[in-house]
């Protein structure tokens, strides 16, 4: 099977499983939240703020060396395993320290029993990096996408369980710590390697250095989702701090379901693809343009359905989110092209270049947007975003280099469904405009569904080759056939 079309089933499954993952979260969520009670989930909230941190510093940094490797030995998974093992060690025993002058800081003693109770999920996700990174590597994410389902459904039945038990905020608890044990199961029963202690310094020292440089990176991903709420929280207050984070929460959740399928498998398919002898370049524009196709619609829609959606789910209190929810709909249209660039940087092997440069997002992002404070919420958003544009050059000129290919092809495919995107929301537009009258979830309907046709149409007439490149993916090569 070529890595095209491996990349395409990759996505697919990963796809259909995150959809899936998050439509079982929300069920979950809303009925334990209906238990339990606002009171009992900001408890969760002050301690998961910190366990979500950790989590993220162990889950993806020093296995994806075992991605980028061309070859990698027995030596090399063993000491990615300790190396990750080392670090969830010492990020759980941080929490435990730490976990009561968090909790005197909140002035809630209960949340330091919540955040060392919660701590030993750090180190469960850093024992399983290592056979997360093997079954990507081997484009297994069909294990992948059931296990993340598995674990939501078991992690909900347990939390649910214990909310009906009496339990109280011990039932979120529960929940987590039985979704990441199933996922620490399934993991480990798809994959046949295990753990030995024969490795040597450099293999240590190879993946610590990669390691090293792709954990500077996540720490600066966190630095740039977290500033934004930092800061508005800082300069104006609690309101405009709401009305971000539900904008942000939005995006942030729509962005996983359209860049977490693009971004883990691509990293492996670019990675296969050099060890092949091939160009990954190659696929890096052929990628692009396929996204491009999905990203503008469904961004660019978002952006200007923002007002009658945040009218129609939430109510008039939360109109005021609605700009900002216009604005940071293009911060997830970047995302969607930009963590492609990023997973071709890691599969190169070069995480130190992408790591400065996103170092660099966080600081001009803060001076942006402590230069836009005075001029209220909607500025300080669009400086964020800005910061990323501003800087989205330089991106371009990485991959370039890297992949050894001009630079204009990848930005110059954007330009046809860029224009597409244009008449689609102009057309939505006009439809909302002439269904004011109309109740709000038929007018949010239509709207959409006239988006929909109109770019549907735009597709079939400008951009056949991008439709005829996607179904070169999805068919299997012919037997003795060139490889796609």
């Amino acid at each position: 099977m070529s890595v095209g079309h491996r990349f395409i089933r990759g996505v697919a499954w990963m796809a259909a499983g995150g959809w899936t993952e998050q439509a079982i979260n929300f069920v979950v969520f809303v009925t334990m939240a209906k238990l339990l009670g606002p009171e009992l989930y900001g408890l969760l909230s002050m301690a998961a703020v910190f366990i979500v941190l950790a989590e993220a510093l162990v889950r993806e940094s020093v296995s994806e060396y075992l991605i980028a490797a061309r070859d990698p030995q027995p030596e090399d998974y063993n000491a990615t395993f300790w190396l990750t093992a080392a670090l969830g060690l010492v990020l759980a025993l941080l929490l435990w320290a730490l976990a009561g002058p968090i909790a005197a800081l909140y002035g809630h003693p209960i949340v330091a029993g919540l955040i060392r109770g919660l701590s030993v999920t750090v180190l469960m996700i850093a024992f399983t990096a290592v056979p997360v990174a093997i079954l990507r590597r081997e484009f297994n994410f069909r294990v992948l996408s059931l296990r993340a389902i598995a674990g939501v459904v078991v992690g909900g039945a347990t939390g649910i369980a214990m909310a009906l038990a009496g339990w109280g905020v011990w039932s979120f608890v529960g929940q987590w710590i039985a979704m990441i044990a199933t996922n620490v199961v399934m993991a480990w029963t798809a994959v046949e390697w295990r753990p030995g202690l024969r490795l040597g310094w450099p293999h240590l020292r190879r993946a610590g250095a990669f390691g090293a440089q792709v954990l500077g990176l996540r720490m600066a991903e966190l630095a740039v989702v977290q500033m934004p709420t930092l800061l508005i929280g800082a300069t104006l207050g609690p309101l405009a701090t709401g009305l971000y984070s539900v904008s942000w929460r939005l995006v942030e959740t729509l962005t996983f379901l359209i860049s977490t399928p693009l971004r883990m498998v691509s990293q492996p398919a670019f990675a296969a693809v050099a060890r092949e002898g091939g160009r990954a370049g190659e696929l890096l524009l052929d990628i692009a343009r396929l996204t491009g196709v999905v990203a503008f619609p469904f961004f660019v829609g978002l952006a200007v359905v923002a007002e009658p959606a945040l009218r129609l789910f939430f109510g008039t209190e939360w109109l005021g989110a609605a700009p900002v929810l216009s604005v940071l709909a293009f911060l997830g249209l970047y995302f969607a092209i930009a963590l492609v660039q990023q997973s071709f940087c890691l599969a190169a092997g070069r995480a130190g270049a992408i790591t400065l440069l996103t170092w660099a997002n966080v600081a001009l992002g803060a001076v942006l947007m402590l230069g836009a404070a005075r001029w209220g919420l909607v500025a300080i958003t669009a400086a964020f975003v800005a910061a990323h544009y501003l800087l989205w050059p330089l991106r371009y000129r990485l991959v370039a280099r890297i992949g050894g290919m001009d630079a204009a092809p990848l930005v110059n495919c954007n330009i046809v469904p860029a224009l597409a995107t244009a008449v689609m929301a102009g057309a939505v537009i006009l439809v909302h405009r002439a269904l004011a009258a109309a109740p709000l979830g038929l007018d949010l309907a239509l709207s959409i569904l006239a988006g929909i046709v109109v770019f549907a149409a735009l597709t079939l007439l400008l951009m056949r080759d991008r439709l005829s490149l996607a179904l070169s993916y999805i068919r299997p090569a012919a037997p003795g056939g060139e490889a796609a």
